[in-house]
């Protein structure tokens, strides 16, 4: 059968514009952001038509009964007013009769109330049971994940949101230090406008000392310590990374940083402008310079060599109980031997 497509969680802002609200609205997918966001907005536009704040209530999955939910959405309102009501965290509900009362209430709703849940991630089908009672009446609203160019769209546009400037370049950098979630971008985010005074553009030099300076080792550390040659920085840098990350994520940021240092020589013969150049290596341009220096040290035949042992490196993770630390100072042992 052909997944089913729902709205989209966008169409939710135009209900609350438009002050015409579903009497259920079930919200799901994985980008937690855009979930929250749109519960946040139809609380925000459905409070003012509460008659008591007592006519508002918000609940957890993990803490409450679907009958208690049920039970204050039926009960009249103190006035003549709405009733809000948001259950977060729907995804951590065990009762196995939930289903049976939501499609009952789904069927006939009261008119006076307003019930939102919240589910974090995907649902699985929508062919039975109370979501295909949502589905037919289009209760159902998703919020996909989205994808690495909408994410820098996203962050060129909250910038310009608050009168201040990115260029896409530095947009990209940003999303690749801090990961997608946008969550931690926002906050990223707002922590690096604060810091710009009278100026009105996020730079290079703004995201460096508000984002890499305060994060814990990454990635881009560990590569600047194997591009410089230091052995023991890239050691403690790469424990770290082992401890927080994993070695089977460590190892495939490794492949790809050794991967890239193959592809340079090529691209640079080419003439190849150097943002293009650090788009396929995976960097800002500003670092690339540092691809090229490292590039330096590492002939051809130490780069088949490096890679031949990630591979080996991958394999003893997969098929032994080889201590991961033990892997990765035999692999670092290759990428600083002459």
């Amino acid at each position: 059968m052909a997944k089913q497509s729902f709205q989209d969680i966008s169409e939710i802002q135009k209900h609350c514009k438009l002050k015409k609200f579903s009497p259920v609205y079930f919200l799901t997918g994985e980008d937690s952001f855009s979930l929250n966001e749109a519960a946040e907005a139809l609380e925000k536009a459905i409070t003012p038509l509460l008659s008591s704040e007592f006519d508002k209530q918000i609940y957890y999955g993990s803490s409450t009964s679907i009958n208690e939910v049920i039970d204050f959405a039926q009960s009249f309102p103190f006035g003549d007013g709405k009733k809000f009501i948001l259950l977060k965290e729907f995804e951590k509900m065990k009762e196995e009769k939930q289903s049976t009362l939501l499609e009952r209430y789904a069927k006939d709703p009261p008119e006076f109330s307003i019930l939102v849940l919240l589910f974090n991630g995907t649902i699985k089908a929508s062919e039975k049971g109370f979501l295909k009672v949502f589905a037919e009446h289009d209760f159902i609203f998703e919020a996909k994940a989205l994808k690495e160019v909408s994410l820098v769209n996203w962050i060129m546009q909250y910038t310009d949101l608050h009168k201040e400037q990115i260029a896409r370049v530095d947009a990209e950098f940003l999303l690749s230090l801090v990961g997608e979630n946008r969550g931690m971008l926002e906050m990223q985010l707002e922590k690096i406008i604060s810091s710009l005074g009278e100026k009105n553009e996020i730079t290079l030099k703004e995201i460096e000392s508000n984002v890499v300076s305060t994060k814990e080792y990454t990635v881009f550390n560990l590569q600047d310590a194997i591009g410089a040659q230091k052995k023991t920085e890239a050691v403690k840098i790469a424990f770290q990374l082992l401890e927080k990350e994993g070695i089977i994520l460590l190892l495939a940021m490794l492949n790809k940083y050794f991967t890239s240092l193959m592809q340079i020589p090529e691209m640079m013969e080419q003439k190849l402008p150097e943002q293009m150049i650090a788009r396929v290596v995976g960097t800002h341009p500003y670092y690339l310079k540092n691809f090229i220096a490292a590039r330096k040290y590492f002939s051809d035949a130490k780069l088949l060599e490096i890679s031949r042992v990630l591979f080996e490196s991958d394999v003893a993770v997969k098929s032994t109980a080889t201590d991961h630390k033990t892997i990765i100072l035999l692999l670092l042992q290759t990428i600083f031997s002459e």
